[in-house]
């Protein structure tokens, strides 16, 4: 579904006196039939966690972080069929191809012998770690680690949608792990992690249930028609907050991004913590230089604006600025900062923005006749979104500003292109 068309308006606000209420089930393709609530700032989390609706005596929870809000629990292997739900067939095939491909790759023998289901969870852990098509879906028992999932990527500049809201998944652990009451989902907690990444991730897996999805199996347990079962006589006003109780997905706010993550590094949540490995170190590594690479430039960006007001003040005694859209009398970059500054009070990284936006509007503008395709328009205001969010720029003069800068470029960019 296209996020344009996405009303999140409808995915009720989380309300710390009415849980129950806080909830929905959309039957949507981006939910399913999961109970979904919403939370405008990812520093509700910690409050949201902090409720007796998520702190019930003798319950487990387990988590799971998405960059998207349109990702669903889809497990890797699903992704080769048409109906993204994993067959058994499927499955056993997949860990063949595994058995028979390692041969001679790895020392502990005993993992290719298909007759242990033991040892055959032990692989497809492994194959996950190894970038194995599986029909396991990672979970941690942290919250703040899956929140650092949800979180610690940025948005690609040229994603082709909007990415509105991040996405935790909370599980109820206690009541999946109870074979007597939900025999369909599996649980499974390695034994063997040679690269310390479950240890330090607090890191778990469910298998995917063959031929259906976790929600639909979990729904199934728990609304199943037996005596004494006081689910089945709910009604459907309640069903959302009821199943919440066991499945839920929380959507969260997609601003601030940076500061999500420098806080989840004051809490020691980071990938040399969570990837202790060479590959977690290379990561964190690029992060932190990517971050001094960031406040360099903007220590000579503020320089610079510091000395373009020095050269505005000299001038205005004999030029007029004009602050219309009409014609253009002024830079085409100095304009976008204008832009920028006038629907803008915080204080924000003003020129590196703007700079941002006049690269993204120079390289997609280029294309022929890019004013008269609606599809060209629209990936163009998806980009100039995803700019202004990731820069903290107001959500309430988002629209206005991506506005001007299309009507900008329409009046302007023809002369700067030649």
């Amino acid at each position: 579904m296209d996020n344009n068309e996405y009303n999140f308006e409808k995915i009720p606000l989380w309300n710390e006196k009415d849980p129950e209420k806080s909830f929905d089930i959309l039957a949507d393709n981006i939910s399913g039939r999961i109970p979904v609530t919403r939370i405008e700032h990812w520093s509700e989390f910690s409050r949201l966690l902090e409720h007796p609706f998520f702190n019930k005596p003798d319950v487990e929870l387990i988590f799971r972080g998405h960059r998207r809000y349109n990702w669903s629990m889809m497990p890797t292997l699903a992704r080769v069929t048409s109906n993204g739900i994993v067959s058994e067939t499927l499955a056993k095939q997949q860990i063949t191809f595994f058995q028979k491909t390692i041969r001679g790759r790895i020392e502990d023998h005993s993992l290719l012998y298909d007759e242990d289901e033991n040892e055959i969870n032990e692989l497809w852990s492994i194959g996950q770690h190894h970038g194995l098509m599986t029909p396991l879906l990672d979970w941690t028992y942290s919250p703040y680690v899956a929140l650092f999932f949800a979180f610690s990527k940025e948005d690609p500049e040229d994603d082709g949608d909007d990415n509105p809201y991040r996405a935790v998944y909370i599980l109820n652990k206690t009541f999946i792990a109870d074979e007597n009451k939900c025999p369909d989902i599996k649980l499974f907690e390695p034994k063997k992690d040679d690269h310390g990444r479950l240890v330090a991730q607090a890191g778990l897996f469910t298998f995917s249930p063959y031929d259906s999805t976790i929600e639909n199996k979990l729904a199934d347990a728990l609304f199943k028609n037996e005596p004494n079962n006081e689910l089945t006589s709910i009604s459907e006003n309640e069903e959302a907050g009821e199943l919440a109780k066991y499945i839920c997905k929380v959507y969260i706010k997609n601003i601030e991004q940076k500061n999500c993550v420098k806080f989840l590094r004051r809490m020691n949540v980071h990938h040399a913590s969570l990837f202790p490995d060479l590959l977690g170190a290379a990561e964190y590594s690029n992060i932190l230089i990517s971050e001094f690479a960031q406040q360099q430039a903007e220590n000579n960006n503020l320089r610079s604006e510091i000395n373009q007001k020095n050269e505005t003040i000299k001038g205005e005694s004999s030029e007029f600025v004009k602050k219309d859209l009409g014609p253009i009398t002024v830079d085409f970059k100095e304009r976008i900062l204008e832009i920028l500054k006038e629907n803008c009070k915080d204080e924000i990284e003003f020129i590196f923005l703007s700079e941002k936006i006049e690269q993204t509007l120079l390289n997609m503008i280029s294309i022929d006749d890019w004013d008269t395709r609606d599809n060209i328009q629209a990936k163009i205001k998806i980009s100039l979104k995803i700019l202004l969010r990731k820069y903290s720029y107001p959500e309430a003069s988002r629209d206005v500003v991506i506005n001007k800068l299309m009507e900008l470029a329409k009046n302007s960019i023809s002369r700067i292109i030649r």
